[in-house]
């Protein structure tokens, strides 16, 4: 099946250019366009008189010079990695590098999106000082964040937590892995319990694991071509334990689900997902799950559409044979 663009961004850095150079593998391998896209941002020119503060001001000539002088050096850089068709499509846009390519995506009807790898603190990313952080939570599209590493895909990790993402994070993973024949591992993380989740006298942590192992069989029951030695259930902290088994197995990506956590919750706790894209040198795959909510909660509203909807020859019906049968008998002479 032939996929739709895949959008990677290049920034002139080299964790762009391994993005550029795994993304023209996966588009080479699903028959998709690669859309290179390069943003600028807006340079403001100075202007004023003397003893008068200068006052920013925007110039088109300007940012023309910037966008076309942008085109060539990165077109430049390009055509040792992408088929000339491919550096062609090259897009140099100017304005927030996040919002650009999130347009950019949406415009194109993106299957994927590709970026490199960065490191950012938890204060920045709360604060969407990162392009993939970004578009993480905003998008409905996947987003490869690309770590050391443009290699083709060999070994693809998929973390499994039971919740609304694990299924499309699974099919996305099993995707992802037919386009190179690559090895496919499940993971589920079972987490410790901690005081105060539940009463003392229902601290059983040995059956809670157990629970957990056997709820993990049966979510994954479906996957029968996956063997039994590449379902794998973990004991520890999320984040911690899916780079550990990541490094170990050596897996070229983890594919994990997007929950979209509230600002407060990045800056002060930062969900598995976020800290993975973070610290994780291996190259992440974040699957959104929006889409799915939407679909179920417009299921749910017209479920109870169709509840409050009077049901053919109920009371409504019945009422208003009634007042026809009325009216016939008004009409009748009295015997």
């Amino acid at each position: 099946m032939v996929w739709k663009p895949i959008v990677v961004g290049v920034d002139g850095t080299p964790e762009s250019f391994r993005a550029v150079e795994l993304a023209a593998k996966i588009a080479a391998a699903a028959r998709a366009q690669v859309i290179p896209v390069h943003v600028v941002p807006l340079i403001p020119a100075f202007t004023g008189v003397e003893g008068v503060q200068a006052l920013p001001v925007f110039s088109p000539e300007l940012q023309q010079t910037l966008v076309q002088s942008a085109r060539d050096q990165i077109a430049r850089a390009l055509t040792p990695l992408l088929p000339a068709a491919a550096v062609r499509q090259l897009e140099v846009l100017t304005g927030p590098a996040p919002f650009v390519l999130a347009d950019t995506a949406r415009r194109r009807q993106a299957e994927l999106i590709v970026l490199g790898g960065k490191h950012h603190s938890a204060l920045a990313r709360g604060l969407g000082r990162s392009t993939a952080h970004y578009l993480v939570r905003k998008l409905d599209v996947p987003v490869l964040i690309v770590g050391g590493s443009g290699a083709a895909i060999t070994k693809v990790l998929a973390s499994v937590d039971l919740s609304r993402a694990s299924t499309p994070t699974i099919m996305a993973a099993e995707r992802l892995a037919a386009l190179f024949g690559a090895q496919l591992r499940l993971l589920h993380v079972v987490e410790p319990l901690r005081p105060g989740y539940v009463a003392p006298e229902q601290w059983d942590e040995p059956g809670f694991e157990r629970r957990s192992r056997e709820a993990f069989e049966r979510f994954v029951s479906p996957f029968r071509h996956i063997p039994g030695e590449h379902r794998i259930v973990r004991k520890g902290i999320p984040a911690e334990t899916i780079a550990e088994e990541s490094n170990a197995w050596q897996a070229d990506v983890v594919v994990v689900g997007s929950h979209g956590k509230g600002w407060v919750d990045r800056i002060l706790v930062g969900s598995t997902t976020e800290r993975l894209i973070t610290q994780l040198p291996t190259s992440i795959l974040v699957v959104p799950v929006e889409e799915i909510t939407k679909v179920r909660l417009a299921r749910q509203r017209k479920t109870r559409r169709a509840a409050r909807r009077p049901k053919k020859g109920g009371a409504k019906m019945t009422g208003a044979r009634s007042t026809r049968r009325t009216k016939r008998s008004r009409g009748r002479p009295r015997q």
